[in-house]
């Protein structure tokens, strides 16, 4: 028989990982919820953060939740609901669920508020959003009620040390480079370095072209930025690139 609760496995790319989530959306189906001594999640006991088996959560790489470090590995979920703030609990013993749950095995409890919504969702989700390179939100929706959690990971430390070692290598990943400085590291000058002497190896790299005009127009230099999607213009012209074509045109236009 299909289950009255489904469930539902989850898994996301996250800076240099996966989080990945298994657990199961029970309805409301007119039962109290969230409330004292409610049928469903009653405030101030804990809760299995859904139905049937305890929600599981992976983390393939190590991970700060609300600004508490949390290594890569395969934690349940619990939460003790309360009318203004939950408390969001890991615990390392997948194996026991809620009726073998010993708190002496919890890696992280944090505490987070809560927000009443106008909208009114029967059944329980769990979703991922707001991704930033090393952010993102956890959020909890069900009935009128939803909880935000805040994700975080640190990435632009460790890519920068693996393009270090790898710029002392035979074969540079300059154009790679560039990138990284543009979007992770904030390093314009040295994207522009990177940029240019990718191009001097790829001279008819029309991407390449569109990517160093944005950073001569993040830099200040907007002249140069125009001159720049001229090329990469005509560089997509060349090889056929209509998506380049439209890219480099609506540069120009607005520069």
């Amino acid at each position: 028989m299909p289950s009255s609760s489904p469930r539902q496995n989850l898994t996301q790319d996250f800076g240099l990982g996966k989080i990945s989530i298994n657990y199961s959306r029970p309805l409301i189906k007119g039962r109290t919820v969230f409330s004292e001594n409610s049928i469903l999640a009653p405030f101030g006991k804990l809760w299995r953060f859904g139905a049937d088996a305890a929600t599981q959560i992976n983390f393939t790489d190590d991970v700060e939740i609300e600004g508490q470090k949390v290594q890569a590995g395969t934690y349940l979920v619990f939460a003790i609901p309360q009318e203004t703030k939950w408390k969001i609990i890991l615990n390392t013993d997948i194996a026991a669920g809620l009726r073998g749950y010993d708190p002496a095995k919890n890696i992280l409890e944090v505490e987070v508020p809560v927000q009443n919504t106008n909208t009114f969702s029967e059944t329980f989700t769990i979703q991922l959003h707001s991704f930033g390179y090393e952010t993102c939100i956890l959020e909890v929706i069900w009935a009128n009620v939803s909880v935000s959690i805040k994700i975080g990971t640190h990435i632009v430390a460790r890519l920068k040390e693996s393009f270090d070692e790898q710029m002392q290598g035979e074969k540079k990943p300059y154009f790679q480079a560039a990138i990284f400085n543009l979007m992770l590291a904030g390093d314009l000058a040295k994207a522009l370095e990177y940029i240019d002497i990718a191009l001097a190896e790829v001279p008819g790299a029309y991407y390449m072209h569109f990517v160093k005009a944005n950073i001569e127009k993040l830099s200040g230099n907007s002249e140069a930025a125009k001159k720049t999607a001229e090329q990469c213009f005509e560089a997509a012209v060349a090889a056929g690139s209509n998506d380049y074509q439209r890219l480099a045109k609506d540069f120009i236009s607005r520069n």
